[in-house]
């Protein structure tokens, strides 16, 4: 091999790892499968009730993400889709906050209903 073939494959190399590297990234599934995944389980969870303003968010950037993926703006879609992952995360947490509050709740006014149900036999109603 001559010199200058040498240097013209050295160059068509750096041509075309510059071509590669500026053409478009390859679509985000791995990123948009799991934001998908995540606001299913937010609603599962029901975040409809207890994180409306976080559900909503989570789909709207889904929706942003899937259609810069038809646009082929990659990058785009991949950070919508970062974004509507977390905020999907965020909705389940307080879907599960929400739910756990209302049985705190529920066991509470149990307990009060007990312990004026044990008031009243103590006072005179109950047996002797």
């Amino acid at each position: 091999m001559t010199p200058s073939v040498g240097k013209i494959h050295a160059l068509f190399a750096i041509l075309t790892a510059l071509l590669t590297a500026c053409g478009p990234t390859r679509p985000p599934a791995d990123v948009i499968g799991p934001a998908t995944r995540n606001l299913a389980t937010a609603r599962a969870a029901g975040a409809a009730t207890y994180a409306p303003l976080e559900l909503r968010a989570a789909e709207q950037r889904l929706t942003q993400a899937n259609s810069a993926t038809a646009h082929q703006d990659y990058d785009e879609a991949a950070v919508l889709a970062s974004e509507s992952a977390v905020n999907s995360e965020l909705a389940a947490v307080k879907a599960r906050l929400g739910k756990a509050r209302e049985a705190a709740d529920s066991l509470r006014q149990q307990n009060e209903e007990l312990s004026r149900e044990a008031a009243r036999h103590t006072d005179g109603g109950g047996l002797q």
